[in-house]
């Protein structure tokens, strides 16, 4: 890539971090820590928890130099045994299958994660709507966690 389109990719992901930061200190949005990862992958992530049913699930927002911003929260942390895969997944699915907006996958390491994905360049980039996607996120977790964990618990 030539130094002249690495540095465009850099500015696009500098320009909606910028404005995501204008935006929770106009508005007064606190708890968000702030990871620059622009030399590694052109990106900068907002970290934070979301409380859920008496959890505090982290959470982040990855803005890089793609047409899209990323909202994932880990829901559970190392439950999913390698025996039980196959069951979660089919459940996970079925939640997939229901909220078409969301995803929920499981990692190798047990973790399970939602993630939304918001069509969002530089040009289109509008904060107000990733934090009311966040918002949305933590009402449906709010309304779901308690029998998703019942189920993920299940032997």
């Amino acid at each position: 890539m030539s130094e002249e389109k690495k540095e465009d990719v850099q500015l696009a992901a500098d320009q909606k971090v910028k404005v995501f930061k204008k935006y929770i200190d106009d508005n007064k949005i606190q708890g968000f820590a702030f990871q620059d990862l622009k030399n590694e992958v052109h990106a900068g992530i907002f970290q934070s928890h979301l409380p859920i049913q008496g959890q505090n699930l982290p959470f982040m927002i990855i803005l890089d130099d793609s047409v899209y911003t990323m909202i994932q929260i880990q829901v559970v942390s190392a439950l999913v045994s390698k025996d039980r895969k196959d069951a979660v997944c089919t459940y996970l699915n079925t939640m997939n299958e229901q909220y078409r907006m969301l995803k929920y996958h499981a990692d190798e390491q047990g973790n399970i994660f939602l993630s939304c994905c918001i069509p969002s360049g530089t040009d289109q980039f509008d904060p107000t709507l990733v934090i009311a996607i966040l918002n949305q996120m933590q009402g449906h977790l709010n309304a779901v966690y308690p029998a998703m964990m019942e189920k993920l618990w299940a032997k």
